[in-house]
């Protein structure tokens, strides 16, 4: 503990320095730390120096140097808590998101930076745990830097590389904002002005780089499990399922390992808006923080998979000590883990493969839906 505490001020130490190269061994040794878990009261309120001086970074080093203080200012952002009188991780969204939107904002920002923002955004947002109105605060962030892509090739349009993670990133705020159940009609003005445009989403559907098409259909996954597809039309969400079923169809003849994956995956989604299906589970072994055991954790929702794909990214070779010592999962482990140390883990994936059921189900459900929309939803879709 005592060891960790001590590493925390030196790094401090260094981001205070002028030289550049020491910033940035000072940064990395931050980020190292905070990967392999802090506890937060080893921080308490020096957080508040460390998130200062990773902006200061962010305003005087290079593309590497701001690469390592967004990723710090993530990392702690799921690691402090509330461990002092305030919200520490509030605090630090709150703080973050100016910061964020000048970034995503700037043309002038690299694909590096402008990756490593996104991942911080994604992280302050899940870490923050914010009400609803501040969750679609982040989203337009995040749909600003979609929504240039939607425009004709400019050079403002973003990359592959930054558009991906611009998807990602606003997949799993969607998370936050349905995981506890929101109550669409008293926020629809503002998730519709955050939400990713139908148009956009489809043209993002047809794109010819298979991590953007990847990336948009896990959004559209996740709008679909948390009932958000009521926010687009039902003529436009006829629209969306047909594209669906056409990329769960797949390439015709003999199909790349790529294009496999990328069908399975739609197929799953098709399941989804056509017949209303939840992810099979999928299982991961870890180490048991209550025993010397191992655990199972287990998921079964795209939002909670999109959480723990996100989680497991970010935090690298950290995710497995996260998961044992970190306050903020052990809720989740206590909800979603099961120790046991007999049993041998396992992490199957059985997706269906194949658009015939699919499109069978899609002219009945049509129908359905469109017979119980207004008295559903209770609000119309077109004000």
């Amino acid at each position: 503990m005592v060891f960790r505490a001590d590493v925390i001020g030196e790094c401090i130490d260094k981001l205070h320095e002028k030289r550049r190269a020491v910033r940035k061994q000072g940064m990395e040794a931050l980020v190292a730390a905070l990967e392999g878990f802090v506890p937060a009261d080893d921080i308490d309120h020096r957080y508040f120096t460390v998130f200062d001086r990773c902006c200061a970074s962010l305003r005087k080093g290079g593309a590497a140097e701001a690469a390592l203080a967004y990723r710090a200012i993530g990392l702690l952002a799921l690691t402090t808590g509330d461990a002092t009188d305030v919200d520490c991780s509030k605090d630090i969204y709150n703080k973050a998101l100016p910061v964020l939107r000048k970034t995503l904002q700037a043309p002038s920002s690299g694909v590096v930076t402008m990756v490593a923002a996104l991942d911080c955004l994604a992280a302050v947002t899940l870490g923050g745990e914010p009400r609803p109105l501040n969750a679609t605060s982040a989203m337009r962030a995040a749909t600003g830097v979609i929504r240039r892509a939607g425009d004709d090739a400019t050079a403002s349009s973003p990359p592959p590389e930054v558009l991906t993670a611009a998807l990602s990133t606003f997949a799993l705020l969607l998370t936050t904002i349905g995981d506890g159940g929101v109550d669409l009609k008293t926020y629809t003005r503002y998730f519709k002005e955050a939400m990713v445009p139908f148009q956009d989403l489809v043209k993002l559907l047809e794109s010819e780089n298979p991590s953007v098409v990847m990336a948009a259909g896990e959004v559209l996954a996740v709008c679909a499990e948390l009932n958000l597809t009521k926010l687009y039309s039902p003529e436009d969400m006829d629209a969306m399922e047909m594209k669906v079923l056409d990329l769960a169809t797949g390439a015709s003849g003999d199909m790349t390992s790529a294009e496999q994956r990328q069908a399975d995956f739609f197929q799953k989604i098709a399941d989804i808006l056509c017949q209303d299906e939840r992810p099979q589970t999928e299982e991961e072994s870890i180490a048991a923080s209550s025993s010397s055991g191992r655990g199972v954790l287990r998921v079964s929702t795209w939002a909670r998979l999109v959480q723990l794909s996100f989680l497991k990214r970010f935090l690298g070779k950290g995710f497995r000590k996260h998961l044992q010592d970190n306050p903020r999962f052990r809720q989740e482990e206590d909800t979603g883990v099961a120790a046991d140390e007999d049993e041998e883990p396992t992490a199957k994936k059985s997706w269906r493969h194949g658009g015939g059921m699919g499109k069978q189900w899609t002219s009945a459900m049509r129908r359905d839906r469109d017979i119980v929309w207004e008295s559903k939803n209770g609000f119309s879709q077109y004000d």
